[in-house]
């Protein structure tokens, strides 16, 4: 309000006339010439120079601060004011005064030139020619570059590069070339690092289940017919590597009603009547077989991983429990998974085994408390007792 009042005052202050205007010549009176003589009237007008001559003028002095405001002596009248403000409100609309820009400082044209700098840098990455001409603006020395194409140069390799040295031989070339990459790299790291091995070697069966009502016959003929079903696949299994080239080409989805896959320490046969079984028994599981594959593969993990075996395991001085295999069998609506013990006497093992498969069996894994039990092998209808051994 201060510069508005301003204004007003340098307006209603006297408003020299226009350099370019020429003063009125006097006009020769008597009058006049009475008022020459009482009063002395200088031959050249000398005007206030701060006193702007037009409305724009004062305008423009006033903002770029070579004017002051001036405070009334006396207080403006209501009407007054209110018409200045009406007045200095049209102005402001009609022609508003731009802000002032802050002046840049030095540091901000040295910040200017580095970012200047480091673009005409990039820009002229592929031209040699204006890196010189930079280095050189720049006050900076740089060694002599050799001229190369950056295309050329990208994707390549640091190499060892010899001269005059005698081609390898056939042998040489054989032990000393690199391997391939892919399949051909990874064979080479597994021949080259050892894996671990299994405390216990494991074996694969499958066995195919029997799907009509077998004829009548005899003991000892059923029991070899049963006996010649299970059938090795592969090789003894040793490591984890090992494993997984098993389990993950048996295709258990596709295994018909009562066919079976079982997986045994290497010289155990899945057998109730084996020499390593017949003393046993085994938990069992009804699975869903929504949740079989799950359930089989963390069986099979827990089995070669030992973690079956700390929970049987005895220290006697003979007839030690242990884990003998663990089974998978397709049944009507659900899914059989048994888990075989070498002592089925063994009270205080066969609750800790069950104790330890609930709690390492994923949550959504566990079955429900009558959907497992244990039973000894010769407990079952079909078993058959081996014979005792002929007196001496």
């Amino acid at each position: 309000m201060s510069k508005q009042l301003g204004l007003i005052n340098a307006m209603q202050s006297p408003i020299r006339e226009s350099s370019n205007e020429k003063p009125t010549s006097p006009v020769r009176s008597s009058n006049f010439a009475t008022c020459q003589q009482n009063f002395h009237t200088p031959s050249k007008l000398h005007y206030d120079q701060s006193i702007p001559s037009s409305l724009l003028e004062a305008l423009q002095k006033l903002v770029r601060g070579e004017i002051q405001p001036k405070t009334p002596k006396q207080p403006l009248n209501p009407a007054v004011e209110a018409g200045i403000k009406d007045l200095v409100s049209r102005l402001n609309k009609a022609c508003p005064i731009p802000p002032r820009l802050p002046v840049p400082s030095t540091a901000d044209h040295f910040e200017d030139s580095i970012v200047i700098n480091c673009q005409r840098i990039f820009t002229a990455a592929y031209d040699i020619a204006q890196l010189k001409a930079i280095s050189i603006e720049l006050n900076f020395k740089i060694p002599p570059i050799r001229d190369f194409k950056i295309d050329e140069m990208a994707g390549r390799l640091p190499s060892l590069s010899t001269q005059d040295l005698p081609p390898a031989s056939a042998q040489e070339a054989a032990t000393t070339a690199s391997p391939a990459r892919g399949s051909a790299m990874l064979n080479n790291i597994f021949k080259q690092v050892r894996v671990p091995e299994f405390r216990f070697k494991w074996q694969f069966w499958a066995e195919k289940g029997q799907q009509s009502t077998p004829a009548v016959k005899s003991a000892t003929a059923g029991a070899e017919e049963y006996a010649s079903r299970p059938k090795q696949l592969g090789d003894p299994i040793i490591s984890i590597k090992g494993f997984y080239e098993h389990f993950n080409n048996i295709p258990i989805d596709n295994l018909k009603l009562r066919d079976s896959i079982h997986l045994f320490h290497a010289g155990v046969k899945p057998l109730w009547e084996d020499p390593r079984n017949t003393r046993g028994g085994a938990w069992y599981f009804r699975v869903s077989k929504e949740n079989a594959a799950a359930f089989w593969h963390e069986i099979c993990l827990l089995a070669v991983g030992d973690v079956l075996q700390h929970a049987v395991e005895t220290k006697r001085d003979s007839f030690n429990d242990d884990i003998c295999g663990v089974t998978y069998s397709v049944r009507w609506n659900a899914v059989q998974v048994a888990v075989w013990t070498r002592d089925a006497s063994n009270e205080g093992g066969k609750e800790k085994l069950l104790e330890t498969i609930l709690e390492k069996l994923s949550p959504e894994l566990v079955p429900k408390k009558d959907a497992c039990w244990y039973k000894a092998h010769a407990a079952h209808k079909g078993f058959a007792a081996p014979a005792a051994p002929a007196a001496s």
